[in-house]
């Protein structure tokens, strides 16, 4: 009978005289390895761990306490199955002397995304902390699988965001969000091959001014919300300048909580020259009109709670992840819920303007784009909508309307559409359908609704932006009054910042003298310039005051209802 040595007599024994000794105890410390002795503590080697992680993806068996559906364990089985079969089915972040600098670091990251309006168990923190400590190669690489998972996911929540989906609402934004498996493989890639993890982890989401100031102020209104906020003040009639009311010490006391006013110890009814200059700060820093005149409007947004606040902020950090994160050296930024555009050069604020944007009915959608030329004396061509649901209309208690508005009529959209006189149109007859068939274009001059300068950035939704001969509308405090367009304060002034002004020999002088030709002028940028609509009800100044607008689309209630929802 052959004499089989015991694994323990095999780990304990050495003689280099025999090949086959050799060899078998070469089997013998494997064995040690991978199956010790009952009772023998295991001792974990990078050779185990890269067996046991091999033989997870081999069986399936990648699972977790906290994955809760089928569907989000499948999900998570794909995504890690690309990105260690192509990294060589080995620990990513711990090595057997449990996790490594970047495991540290992400961890730290992942615990302090609440900063940013995110929640630490969305990426398994609780479950990462405790294994941390963990001792068995097992834990380890449950360490190492669930460390990945958390960076994917929240590598993909700071690049895009966690509540944006393109098909679910293509009104809201128009970018397409990267969600594939080999788009997170080439990102874990970099992210473990960068000379610095901290700055990396750092430049996963939006560098610029906007975002980071609204994220140094989510804390201070968290203070605020968990300090019990401000209590409401009461309903009641307009209080001016240097009147008496009742009302003025709970004014008082709720603008000094939130910074507007440095005292509210007296108890004085009148409503005197410091409280007014806070009221008007206040009314300025809420898209009011800042006429120190406290109404109606500006006492329901002195009762918005802090709470709503926060909630404001965290929603509008959430949309800037949505939106491109290099905005450019020189760009414009339109704010449809503020009413404002800017125009950027090196970070700094060169132009600013108010702008109309669309009704509810015809919201100016949000996208990035590059504006190509500028329209001097444009036309404007009638969109079909208009021409169907408002002129035909018109036409039929006015046969000379487009005559009137100076709107010529063609027989179609086309290029050999010919030249129709309106006065020939039984307009009655016409149906809606057959209105829309019609090309209208209105001449250049100060009836063109256009006004005298077209800034054209080519997009799907026919969206530009334009001068307007209606200026009244630029004194209200909510001017959403077009068809989707954006119109705007000063358009001279933004001619001229995209032109480079009178150091690129385009001075104001220059632009007028072409204006007053009545001829149309089209002018090419040399470099066109982005141009990115956005929707953001807070935003923040170049000194980083904060400003709360009104949601005048009533688009913060779904991604407030995921981003809050733990």
């Amino acid at each position: 009978m052959n004499y089989i040595p015991s694994r323990t007599t095999l780990c304990n024994s050495f003689n280099k005289g025999s090949r086959l000794l050799k060899t078998l105890l070469s089997i013998a410390f494997l064995l040690c390895a991978f199956f010790p002795v009952p009772g023998t503590a295991l001792a974990v080697t990078a050779e185990r761990l890269n067996l046991i992680l091999r033989d997870r993806f081999e069986q399936n068996n990648v699972k977790f306490s906290d994955i809760q559906t089928d569907k989000e364990a499948n999900n998570m089985q794909r995504r890690l199955v690309v990105i260690y079969t192509k990294t060589g089915l080995q620990p990513l972040w711990v090595t057997s002397n449990g996790p490594g600098e970047k495991a540290e670091i992400l961890l730290a990251v992942l615990k302090n995304s609440e900063l940013d309006g995110l929640i630490p168990e969305q990426y398994h923190v609780n479950r990462i902390t405790s294994l941390w400590n963990g001792t068995t190669p097992e834990e380890l690489i449950d360490l190492d699988t669930l460390l990945t998972l958390a960076f994917i996911t929240y590598a993909h929540d700071a690049q895009q965001g966690r509540t944006h989906s393109r098909k679910s609402n293509p009104d809201i934004l128009v970018k397409d969000e990267d969600t594939s498996a080999f788009y997170e493989l080439a990102l874990i890639k970099t992210a473990l091959s960068a000379p610095d993890f901290n700055q990396f982890m750092d430049s996963l989401l939006p560098p610029h001014k906007y975002y980071r100031n609204l994220r140094a102020a989510l804390p201070r209104y968290q203070n605020l919300a968990a300090a019990g906020g401000w209590l409401p003040v009461a309903a009641g009639k307009s209080i001016h300048p240097g009147e008496q009311d009742s009302r003025i010490p709970a004014i008082r006391k709720r603008l000094q909580i939130e910074g507007f006013l440095q005292s509210a110890t007296t108890d004085t009814l009148v409503y005197d020259d410091m409280l007014v200059q806070a009221v008007s700060q206040f009314q300025l820093r809420h898209g009011l009109t800042d006429d120190g005149v406290i109404g109606k409007s500006t006492i329901v947004a002195m009762n918005i709670p802090a709470q709503q606040k926060v909630r404001q902020i965290i929603i509008n950090l959430e949309r800037w992840r949505w939106e491109a994160h290099d905005l450019g050296k020189k760009y414009v930024l339109v704010d449809i819920a503020g009413f404002t555009l800017e125009g950027i050069e090196n970070d700094r604020v060169i132009l600013e303007m108010p702008v109309i944007v669309g009704t509810q009915h015809h919201e100016t959608p949000v996208f990035s784009d590059l504006i190509q030329y500028i329209d001097l004396n444009p036309y404007w061509n009638v969109p079909a909508s208009i021409a169907r649901n408002e002129m035909l209309a018109d036409l039929r208690k006015n046969p000379h309307y487009l005559n009137t508005k100076h709107i010529r009529l063609f027989s179609d959209r086309t290029s050999e559409a010919r030249e129709i006189d309106p006065l020939s149109i039984n307009w009655s007859q016409v149906s809606p359908n057959k209105m829309g068939q019609f090309a209208l274009r209105q001449d250049p001059g100060k009836w063109n609704a256009l006004g005298a300068i077209k800034f054209v950035f080519p997009n799907s939704f026919d969206v530009y932006m334009h001068d307007t001969p209606e200026q009244s509308f630029f004194k209200r405090s909510n001017r959403a009054f077009s068809h989707g367009c954006i119109r705007l304060g000063n358009p001279r002034k933004l001619a001229e910042f995209l032109l480079g002004g009178s150091e690129k020999g385009w001075s104001s002088e220059q632009l007028n003298e072409l204006i007053s030709t009545g001829k149309r002028t089209i002018i090419h940028l040399p470099t066109p310039l982005p141009v990115h609509i956005t929707y953001q009800t807070v935003t923040s100044d170049q000194d980083g005051r904060i400003s709360f607008h009104m949601d005048i689309y009533d688009r913060d209630q779904q991604p407030g209802e995921i981003l809050l929802k733990k």
